[in-house]
């Protein structure tokens, strides 16, 4: 049986003036998939996923949520709706211990009834967060501070995460483990995530399919080793043409 279309983004654009961010980006991402986007610097990533979270607005084009179209609802109501996401720079509450801030997300977001303390324990053990509890935000890692991000991120109901650079700044070994944690939510959950990233190399052993952004549209979707290899990426990269390569 085919999966569900999870997220689908058709024809979105997206214009500041006269500069454009976005231009007829199309793709679908299918219900327990994990699926990269990736492009170089400026490509439009982050415009794309201020627009699927809906804290932004597109300038055309639609985008759906499980077969709806989620285009013209707040941030709030995709959230509490299983649209999930975290930032490219962590924004914890710094007031507030790790258990805290993924409690904050749980009491918004689960059901009326439902045992937000437990859901906290809950991802906290998943994450391999329990001993960090109650630590504040200062006191522990970069890598455990992105954990605590995608606990709170996933915390009441969550359907697709959409993950911004989570993989930034950590040393390869917390690099692997973070993946690797990210891979067991997806299987043991059956999460949709999207990883949105600038390094190939970084993806290519963590996802089974790349969508590639450059110049404000897509250029490449496919299978890591075959947009690794394809002309147009890699000038897209290398700003070289691929026949200067061989």
């Amino acid at each position: 049986m085919t999966a569900a279309v999870a997220l689908e983004v058709s024809n979105v654009a997206r214009h500041f003036g006269g500069l454009v961010a976005l231009r007829d980006v199309s793709f679908k991402v299918r219900e327990g998939e994990v699926m990269g986007l990736i492009g170089p610097n400026g490509a439009g990533k982050s415009t794309l996923f201020e627009i699927i979270s809906g804290n932004l607005a597109p300038s055309g084009g639609q985008v759906s949520f499980f077969g709806r179209d989620c285009t013209t609802d707040p941030a709030h109501v995709r959230r509490r709706a299983g649209l999930c996401r975290t930032f490219q720079k962590v924004r914890l509450f710094e007031s507030m211990s790790v258990s805290e801030n993924i409690a904050v997300s749980a009491r918004q977001c689960l059901p009326p009834g439902h045992d937000w303390r437990a859901e906290v324990v809950s991802i906290l053990a998943r994450l391999r967060l329990s001993g960090q509890a109650d630590r504040m935000p200062s006191e522990i890692t970069l890598a455990d501070r992105k954990k605590v991000e995608i606990g709170r991120a996933i915390a009441g109901f969550c359907r697709v995460l959409m993950l911004d650079e989570s993989l930034s700044g950590l040393t390869h070994e917390e690099a692997e483990e973070l993946i690797g944690e990210i891979l067991a939510l997806n299987r043991d959950t059956g999460i949709t995530v999207i990883v949105v990233e600038h390094v190939l190399s970084v993806l290519a052993a963590m996802v089974k399919r790349l969508v590639v952004l450059h110049n404000a549209t897509v250029i490449a979707d496919g299978a890591p080793g075959e947009v690794a290899h394809d002309p147009v990426v890699i000038e897209a990269y290398l700003g070289t043409k691929a026949n200067a390569l061989r």
